[in-house]
């Protein structure tokens, strides 16, 4: 409404160097105005009692929102009242409760900013003589009310804090962040559902003769709203339920004595109509009650007005690349980075952006190099919204750098001061080729180099390579034309690093082997990863190395990785995990064929072996190669012999082993290893693969019941009935 400019522009001053700032990447907005007093004001709460309403919000919304359009027209009226509304609140607001919340220091800030601008020269005030619009909150005008008439009550207010240095910049702010609902304490509930009632009050007819007007017009097209984003979620709601949930918000309105129909209204009828259990406005009902009644409008500034350089290139930019920045909802963009150069420049200047920690954009799915997920996709996926927290960390920003590569250039330094990681490292390249900024890289090569160098976990090297191969793999949708051959050094230094350290698990204890298994996994996978490489890149490229491509430079690393994997294997001080491991990488590589592989697991079967050690090569076995088990039947024969050779006791204190070692299997491998084990034992494979929910005290009565029945047969000499 025309009476809530006051709530859609927000000065923005900007904080000197040192001032704290709070975060804004899609925070809600923090004040210290809440709405405390009118809150806990027993004459508004008398009144509310009175009027049969449930709280001050409600009050508001009765005696100001519903009012007759031309009542609210009337504005000189509306205001008188506002400010008789504000005055019920401050006559129970007392002065030591002004001064613990900081109110009458911000009124003493409002008071003297006012006082500098009165034309009156005895004030002191610089003012040009000309009319003066003071735009405040009606529970502060009072205060500024008293300090010009010098009543008592203006010596409450303190002598005002000096205010910090700095520009002051007009931005544009949106409902969302003014509903006290979401975390805007000075704020109303629904800001936005008002405007639109409002509009719908005073736009004039859109000319289609049997679309509703008036009440009945706004209430049918915010249920309309509401039912459609529930629909969406897959909600089954017919037309018998809107035209009901219509019909009641307007008779409640009526009941009530209101002019249109309210918030409360509106959230009274959907409850009663759409709310089938006592969950109330929760779920998607309340998912879509808060999406529609929170609008997402930005305000407006005049034209011309001045805005930090940063934020106008931010702009301009964004505009240029077709992103939508009329409103503050957030937005998906796929992009097809790896086929098309245009969303390939649209991908780095969000990337940027979220690189300076503006909060404007997020990665939200498909490839995601910084993450390591879905890189075999095409398509990235990015959500970005303009919202006010993004143009008011961009003002703060401001102060910093006069544009987004330089502000993206200070925030790398801050990144890579003091001590960090290769991991970090490796991330903040990862990131720096999506912005496109592989001039910048250099940097961070030197001392990924150096950290590498000193890198002594198998683990956290293996991931750092992995990014590295990500980036070589990712070529043709990223900029990496200066990085590319310093990231082959960087993998050929590695992949040697990686077979020292392999070299190095043999004669860890069992526990100090346990922890390894994954960082074998990790080598496993980056042996694939590079083989691929080589297949893709080796042949006929050629870089600053003089080398012919990728595999030149990172294949003698990974054959040295190979041979160390294998002398592992073969290693006695092996513990038997990591030698199972070992043999599933040597399978896996094709190291060693089929039969030398059911050969090793026949070495691990000799008679007296220990069951346990057993249980851990197989552990380690499935869980780098579970092919070994599940396409080589002479493997999976022989395991099978020794298992079902090994008495009750043996078999049980194995158990828990082999369950860690399959559950490595996806279902359908699952499904699949047992009906071969069924073939082989002469067993129902629907008995095997199944799932049993059983309370683990009814499972211990059924096995002691079993054994009390195994040990009556023996007794009887009916031992072969139980396989004896």
């Amino acid at each position: 409404m025309g009476r809530r400019a006051r709530r859609r522009g927000r000065l923005h001053r900007q904080q000197s160097p040192g001032t704290p700032a709070t975060a804004a990447g899609g925070s809600a907005a923090r004040t210290l105005q809440a709405e405390y007093h009118l809150a806990h004001s027993t004459t508004l709460d008398s009144l509310a009692r009175r009027l049969g309403c449930r709280d001050h919000d409600e009050v508001w919304e009765q005696l100001f929102e519903d009012r007759g359009t031309s009542d609210i027209r009337a504005w000189q009226g509306f205001f008188a009242d506002t400010l008789a509304w504000a005055a019920l609140a401050r006559l129970d607001a007392e002065r030591e409760v002004l001064d613990a919340d900081s109110t009458h220091a911000r009124e003493a800030v409002m008071a003297a900013a006012l006082r500098e601008r009165l034309p009156e020269p005895e004030s002191g005030g610089s003012g040009s003589g000309a009319p003066i619009v003071v735009v405040t909150g009606a529970f502060h005008t009072l205060a500024l009310l008293d300090t010009l008439d010098a009543t008592p009550e203006a010596a409450w207010l303190p002598e005002p804090e000096l205010r910090p240095d700095g520009e002051s910049w007009l931005i544009r702010y949106d409902f969302a962040r003014l509903d006290s609902l979401r975390g805007y304490g000075a704020g109303m509930p629904s800001p936005g559902l008002w405007q639109r009632a409002w509009r719908a009050r005073t736009s004039p007819p859109s000319g289609k003769t049997d679309a509703p007007t008036g009440p009945r017009g706004f209430a049918t097209a915010v249920i309309l709203d509401v039912v459609s984003a529930l629909r969406d979620t897959g909600e089954p709601l017919g037309t018998a339920q809107v035209r009901a949930t219509v019909e009641q918000a307007l008779g409640l309105a009526e009941l009530r004595g209101r002019a249109w129909p309210g918030r409360t209204d509106i959230l009274d009828a959907l409850t009663s109509c759409l709310v089938k259990d006592d969950t109330g406005l929760s779920g998607n009902l309340g998912a879509a009650v808060a999406t529609v009644f929170a609008a997402s409008d930005l305000g407006r500034v005049p034209a011309g007005t001045a805005s930090p350089p940063l934020v106008a290139e931010v702009r301009a930019r964004l505009r240029a690349l077709r992103f939508t920045l009329d409103d503050a909802a957030e937005r998906r963009v796929s992009l097809d980075t790896a086929r098309k150069p245009r969303h390939r420049e649209r991908r780095e200047l969000l990337a940027r952006l979220r690189f300076a920690g503006v909060g404007l954009a997020r990665q939200v799915g498909g490839a995601d190099l910084v993450a390591g997920t879905g890189l075999g996709q095409f398509v990235e996926e990015w959500a970005y919204a303009w919202t006010p927290m993004v143009e008011a960390s961009l003002v703060r920003a401001a102060q910093e750098a006069p544009t987004v590569d330089i502000l993206v250039r200070l925030r790398l330094a801050e990144r890579l001061s003091g001590e960090i990681g290769a991991a970090a490292l490796a991330e903040i390249l990862t990131e720096l080729a999506l912005m496109g900024m592989d001039e910048a890289a250099e940097q961070v090569c030197d001392a990924l180099e150096a950290a590498l160098t000193d890198l002594s976990d198998l683990a956290e090297l293996a991931e750092v390579l992995h990014r590295l191969v990500a980036l070589v793999e990712g070529s043709g949708r990223l900029r990496l034309d200066h990085a590319r051959p310093r990231l082959r050094i960087m993998l050929r230094r590695g992949t040697a690093a990686v077979a020292r350290l392999v070299a190095e698990l043999a004669g860890l204890e069992d526990d100090q082997a346990a922890e390894a298994v994954d960082a074998l996994i990790a080598v496993r996978d980056l042996l694939v990863r590079l083989a691929r490489t080589d297949d893709d890149d080796g042949a006929d490229e050629s870089d600053a190395l003089g080398a012919s491509g990728t595999a030149e430079v990172v294949g003698p690393g990974r054959e040295a990785v190979l041979r160390e994997i294998d002398a592992l294997r073969r290693a006695r001080a092996t513990a038997p995990v990591l030698a199972g491991c070992a043999t599933g990488i040597a399978a896996n590589s094709g190291t060693l064929t089929p039969q030398e592989v059911t050969d090793a697991v026949v070495a691990r079967l000799s008679p007296g072996a220990d069951p346990a050690a057993l249980a851990d090569f197989l552990v380690g076995l499935v869980r780098t190669s579970p092919d070994v088990i599940l396409r080589a039947p002479d493997t999976l024969r022989t395991i099978t012999r020794v298992l079902t050779g090994l008495d009750e006791a043996g078999f049980l204190a194995v158990l828990p082993d082999l369950r860690r070692a399959f559950t490595a299997l996806r279902p359908t491998e699952t499904h699949h290893l047992a009906e071969q084990i069924a073939s082989m034992t002469g067993a129902d494979a629907a008995r095997i693969d199944v799932v049993w929910n059983v309370d683990s005290s009814q499972a211990a009565v059924g096995l002691q019941v079993e054994r009390d029945l195994v040990a009556s047969l023996v007794r009887d000499g009916l031992e072969q009935w139980v396989g004896r």
